[in-house]
């Protein structure tokens, strides 16, 4: 992109937060000499919210009523840098606006702290059920800027927590307690790194590497603090897994500095470099760190309370002709992070990926200082995350409940709102909930718990309330995972049974992985190999009969790696990994009292018909078939 070497001779700040200058320009394909409008001095943009700051009339950020007619960072004499971008006016001027959640201030675009916002971080409210009337809520606060605020800027700010229920404030009610629970927060956190020709061929791709193994050191938790797990996942012209979540952070490390020392493996497994393939690797990133987070739920029953992050690094435009997944991204509980690493990048573009911070940094001398704040982003997303508990007195119904932020000076706030159902609550006058309930609700429980008691070692699981060995069920109702504990299959009796060897009768049934049995046949053979043609998912070691790109219907279907939580499953086509479930994709099984329309459906195997409920899933014990170590072997 060619710039215009400019230089200030004068600037003057104007209301709505512009900053006017007048320049003297020279056309040159020179770059010009950044305007620094941040308050540190780095020299990249950033955005705080994703929201388009360049194409509207209304200007960006905390204001501005320029009209725009750049679609970029720069406006031809005037490079904007720091948190902010440029617009033109009609008669010709320029000014750099402070993007969405900054303002302007001493010359430059600093945190907006008037304006906040919060974000449930997970999909349901929690409760306590067949107990008493105790509610709690975890979610995250931030600044509209998506730097975060830490408990310590409540009591600067003056904030405070406002909850309703049905647009009642439930500190009206005198019958109502509620008290914000101090708990560790563990962090997931998926890097997704471009690997096209044009950055790995680029001979800037190991200084780029390096930013990202900085940003991961970074994350090491110090001994005592909640953990934090790395996964890595790559594209080009596909995308892939490089690195799953692990703990190992020597492990992310070497595989970083592999990939740096010679690109060529991660090229070969992103498909290779010609393409860029980013609205699938997004959809992708946040679907596997969904994964982790909800496997992490189901095999501590609530017991863990976690924050997700994902970072993507891309120095250009998708090229698949594919659509990004805006639904998703801005409906994910995970945080979503963006950076451009090249002037082929626009604000806009990257806004719309990066729905809680945008950052765009085309020259590798401007990495360092983009990188440093992404990386203080990430290492506080656990921090400002937030588990307020409180006693409802409601009864009856489904109350939404509305969770805000108050305070002197709070202009600008977005809340969050999820619901529960008073139904669940016990009838026993004896079930209260006040002060001694949330001070004593983990006294018993070693996992679990409306207030999130705590995990178990990694070979096990939590039943409710207790760490156990992963056990089997029955009746397993179809279910051969609720067997594999004990490496048995669920018979035709629904009881788990040992399975046939190769060469054995058929019935009971084959070891799922290991053999089948081929249409007429009465004896188990061997399943086919990965990559192989295949009909169902029996037939083959990884339970997953799928075609590679389900949306051509002339490829054949073949054995493929296993199907995990949101991955595609079809009607018959995989067996979704433990923990999940079919519907069209694989489903993370449902919580107790969940509407179920099969056992399958169900962390704990039992879809039960109860009067005046319809079908729910019980709740007699936990998710407890497999552990951890299955699913984050290291």
């Amino acid at each position: 992109m060619r710039r215009m070497d400019c230089l200030a001779k004068s600037c003057s700040s104007l209301a709505l937060g512009l900053l006017a200058c007048s320049w003297g320009c020279k056309a040159e394909d020179n770059d010009a000499p950044a305007v620094d409008l941040t308050m540190s001095g780095g020299s990249f943009t950033g955005s705080g919210t994703g929201v388009d700051t360049t194409s509207s009339s209304s200007g960006s950020g905390s204001g501005g009523s320029a009209d725009s007619t750049t679609g970029g960072q720069n406006c031809d004499e005037l490079v904007c840098v720091g948190h902010g971008t440029c617009v033109q006016d009609d008669m010709g001027g320029s000014a750099c606006v402070c993007d969405e959640g900054y303002k302007l201030q001493d010359g430059g675009c600093v945190v907006d702290e008037s304006c906040v916002q919060v974000r449930f971080l997970e999909d349901h409210c929690r409760q306590k059920a067949n107990g008493a009337p105790a509610v709690s809520l975890f979610f995250a606060v931030d600044f509209c800027a998506g730097t975060a605020v830490l408990p310590d800027k409540f009591d600067e700010l003056g904030l405070d927590f406002l909850v309703k229920e049905n647009g009642v404030d439930i500190d009206a009610n005198v019958e109502s307690y509620a008290q914000v629970i101090p708990k560790p927060v563990e962090s997931y956190v998926t890097l997704v790194l471009d690997v096209s020709a044009s950055i790995t061929d680029s001979g800037e791709f190991p200084a780029l590497v390096q930013e990202l193994r900085t940003l991961v050191a970074s994350l090491v938790p110090a001994p005592g603090e909640p953990e934090v797990y790395v996964s890595i996942y790559v594209f080009g012209r596909d995308a892939a897994e490089y690195v799953p979540f692990t703990r190992d952070f020597a492990a992310v490390d070497a595989a970083l500095d592999a990939a740096a020392t010679d690109p060529a493996p991660v090229v070969e497994l992103a498909g290779n470099g010609n393409g860029t393939d980013l609205y699938d690797a997004v959809e992708l990133a946040i679907n596997r760190t969904q994964r982790i987070r909800d496997l992490r739920d189901a095999v501590t029953w609530g017991g863990v309370l976690s924050t997700g992050t994902v970072v993507v690094v891309t120095d250009g435009k998708d090229t698949s002709n594919g659509t990004l997944d805006q639904s998703l991204i801005e409906s994910t509980t995970n945080n979503v992070v963006s950076i451009g690493i090249s002037d082929q990048v626009d604000h806009e573009y990257l806004d719309r990926i990066g729905r809680d911070s945008s950052f765009l940094a085309p020259k590798p001398e401007e990495w360092p200082a983009a990188f440093a704040e992404i990386t203080q982003r990430v290492d506080e997303y656990p921090l400002r995350s937030y588990l307020l508990a409180y006693c409802s007195s409601t009864t009856e119904g489904q109350p939404d409940v509305e969770v805000s932020i108050t305070g002197n000076g709070v202009v600008d706030e977005k809340t969050a709102v999820c619901k529960f159902d008073a139904d669940l609550f016990s009838s026993d006058p004896d079930a209260i909930c006040d002060a001694l309930f949330f001070s004593t609700e983990c006294g018993t429980a070693t996992c679990g718990g409306l207030t999130a008691c705590g995990s178990c070692a990694d070979d096990q699981c939590c039943d409710g309330a207790t760490c156990i060995a992963p056990q089997t069920a029955n009746p397993c109702d179809a279910q051969d995972d609720l067997c594999a504990a004990a490496d048995m299959i669920c018979g035709p009796g629904l009881l788990c049974e040992p399975p046939s060897d190769i060469g054995g009768p058929c019935d009971p049934g084959c070891e799922p992985g290991v053999g089948f049995c081929p249409e007429d046949s009465t004896e188990c053979v061997p399943v086919r190999q990965m990559g192989d043609v295949c009909v169902g998912p029996q037939e083959c070691p990884e339970l997953n009969c799928t075609r590679v790109n389900i949306d051509n219907p002339l490829s054949d279907t073949i054995c493929r790696p296993r199907a995990l939580l949101y991955d595609h499953c079809g009607s018959d086509d995989a067996i979704c990994e433990a923990g999940g479930y079919c519907e069209s994709e694989c489903k993370p099984k449902k919580r107790p009292y969940a509407t179920c329309n099969g056992s399958d459906n169900c962390r704990y195997p039992a879809c039960i018909s109860v009067e005046g409920a319809g079908s729910i899933c019980d709740a007699a014990g936990g998710a407890c078939f497999w552990s951890w170590d299955e699913k984050v072997p290291d």
